[in-house]
């Protein structure tokens, strides 16, 4: 279940993240798990299968997993230490900015 919170809190923020358009939820009962075991593996043994609802808290989740902050301890010039804390640099944002254009993250 909690892998199943896990992909579903992940497509949805991948889709808000994105602008994509986000399905609608589907009915339990228009759900056929043989069906869908038989799409994943069609050589596989039919199985006891079932259908559960899964829920997640999107912006909770997002909050908590991908936007969640880490410390990082980095190493510079005193000089340059210096003269960042003299302009009142947020050292933080200035790394992240520097990190997204590297990755081209916007």
């Amino acid at each position: 279940m909690e892998m199943a919170v896990d992909c579903l809190a992940g497509y949805l923020h991948t889709c808000q993240m994105d602008g994509d358009i986000i399905p609608s939820p589907s009915k339990l009962s228009d759900i056929d798990p043989n069906a869908v075991a038989r799409e994943l593996d069609p050589d596989a043994p039919l199985c006891e299968s079932f259908v559960n609802m899964i829920s997640v808290d999107v912006a909770l989740y997002a909050k908590e997993h991908f936007q969640k902050s880490v410390k990082k301890t980095l190493t510079i010039p005193a000089w340059l230490n210096k003269a960042a804390l003299e302009q009142g640099i947020n050292f933080s944002q200035v790394l992240q900015e520097a990190l997204k254009s590297r990755l081209h993250l916007g």
